[in-house]
């Protein structure tokens, strides 16, 4: 019966692990080069959500724009903890959405809106909802979903 050296075991779990990284790409065969950057493979993102106004009337509009996520994955809207809706990120990890608010006196204060894609990439930011805030619509040429909620969401 053949021994197996030490030599011999080395050889065929180094090509082991070749082999099995090999398999843990097949799932961006189809991928272009470009989109294959560290930050992809090692799940870190640094994903930012800006608004266009921090503040505005019951019935506002506020449009947000999302940068820095993972490229053409579908990321979740929350307001205050809640599911909203959902977008596309496109090729860059960009989203644009817009949240219009309630039309109700009891929907004054202040709102947090999430935008996250799995739970590698979550960013956060609010706008306030006053009675003597003037009332604002998403800037012209803003294009994104529009997400209507009508009532106060628990804090």
């Amino acid at each position: 019966m053949k021994q197996f050296t030490l030599r011999t075991i080395v050889r065929a779990l180094f090509a082991l692990v070749i082999l099995l990284v090999g398999v843990a790409m097949v799932p961006y065969v189809d991928r272009p080069a470009a989109a294959l950057e560290w930050r992809m493979m090692a799940g870190v993102y640094a994903p930012e959500l800006s608004v266009h106004a921090s503040e505005g009337a019951l019935g506002s509009q506020f449009a947000f724009t999302g940068s820095g996520f993972p490229a053409h994955k579908p990321a979740t809207v929350f307001v205050n903890g809640r599911y909203l809706g959902r977008v596309m990120t496109d090729g860059q990890g960009m989203a644009q959405f817009i949240v219009q608010s309630p039309t109700s006196p009891l929907a004054l204060g202040h709102y947090d809106i999430t935008l996250e894609v799995d739970m590698n990439a979550s960013a956060t930011q609010g706008f306030t909802l006053r009675e003597d805030a003037p009332l604002v619509w998403a800037p012209d040429g803003f294009m994104g979903r529009l997400f209507v909620f009508g009532e106060r969401l628990p804090q």
